[in-house]
């Protein structure tokens, strides 16, 4: 048998040792939390609009911007299978798109 031969048969029986994993940390139960929290300080801007029925001062540019920007998070939160980048762009674009419908519909400029 070839040398080639033999190093193909003890890479084979080789077992693959998984280590344990660790508890998560305070800066990833943090980062949990704020995932939650920093999209939630939108809704006062939701709600001025929708209360109000008066988009003054919002730019439809820029929240499209951010609408176009978090589109590509979560794209990539997707492709790398990151819940926590998943569950945080997806509440901005929640909020994102209704302070956009909200500007819409009450005249907000461009």
């Amino acid at each position: 048998m070839s040398r080639y031969h033999r190093v193909q048969r003890t890479k084979n029986r080789r077992t693959i040792v998984v280590k344990k994993t660790k508890k998560p940390l305070l800066v990833d139960r943090a980062t949990f939390v704020v995932a939650i929290v920093e999209p939630l300080v939108t809704i006062p801007q939701v709600l001025t609009i929708f209360v109000n029925k008066s988009a003054v001062g919002v730019s439809l540019a820029t929240w499209l911007g951010y609408e176009l920007l978090t589109l590509v998070w979560l794209w990539y939160a997707i492709v790398h299978k990151d819940r926590i980048i998943l569950l945080y762009q997806g509440l901005f674009f929640l909020f994102q798109t209704g302070v956009i419908i909200g500007g819409l519909m009450y005249g907000a400029k461009w």
